[in-house]
């Protein structure tokens, strides 16, 4: 076999290239789009972790703020009970020392004057003095109630200790006019007495209108 014959045999050399190090040329770089997506995807749940974590340190903090508002104004409210209690209770005493001074009977004074306007044969076994509101005409009045409870030896007696109480200058108040009523019970068959309730009512006069008056005056 001739020397051009023979088999020609390629040049042969190490290869020493390094794959890793050598420069991507693909147009569209896969590493980096799958990078970018999972960084893009960690960002997401994290920024929602965080605003989750926020709206709940929020509301806590929301949350506390109303409690502690809450606390201030229950001790707030229970000073200002406290207040309004005392208020009530000395508006309370200013109206009844009011009433006691506007009252026409004087308690003090009305059971000295009916100790000495009593008759003998009389007794006493209770005395008391209070007010009730009574309709006159259109208005609304403050009705003085005297009631006498006791008994008496004989209803003669009785009967002139009302015409005393009807005369007596005690009851004859400017402005009021005086009703008596009279309750009787059985006689006692043990002491003889009778039982009796007096009921004074004291009640302020009606004033006459204009057209009565000049009716009254035109007649």
């Amino acid at each position: 076999m001739s020397r051009n014959q023979k088999e020609i045999q390629p040049f042969w050399r190490p290869n020493f290239v390094n794959q890793s190090e050598l420069p991507d040329i693909k147009v569209v770089r896969t590493d980096f789009i799958i990078n970018f997506v999972a960084i893009t995807v960690a960002l997401c749940v994290a920024f929602f972790l965080l605003q989750r974590e926020y709206r709940s340190y929020t509301l806590a903090k929301t949350i506390e703020q109303m409690e502690q508002q809450i606390r201030v104004a229950e001790a707030d409210d229970a000073e200002n009970l406290k207040l309004s209690e005392a208020f009530r209770k000395s508006a309370q005493y200013v109206i009844e020392v009011e009433q006691f001074f506007e009252s026409p009977l004087l308690v003090h004074e009305l059971l000295y004057g009916l100790s000495l306007i009593k008759p003998e044969d009389l007794i006493f076994k209770s005395v008391a003095l209070n007010e009730s509101i009574s309709k006159v005409g259109s208005k609304n009045v403050v009705v003085y109630n005297l009631v006498i409870n006791g008994s008496a030896k004989n209803l003669t007696v009785l009967d002139e200790f009302k015409n005393i109480l009807e005369e007596d200058e005690l009851l004859q108040i400017s402005g009021f006019d005086l009703e008596i009523d009279e309750t009787l019970q059985g006689r006692d068959e043990k002491t003889g007495i009778f039982p009796y309730r007096l009921a004074v009512k004291l009640m302020p006069k009606q004033k006459k209108s204009s057209a009565s008056k000049k009716e009254k005056d035109a007649s």
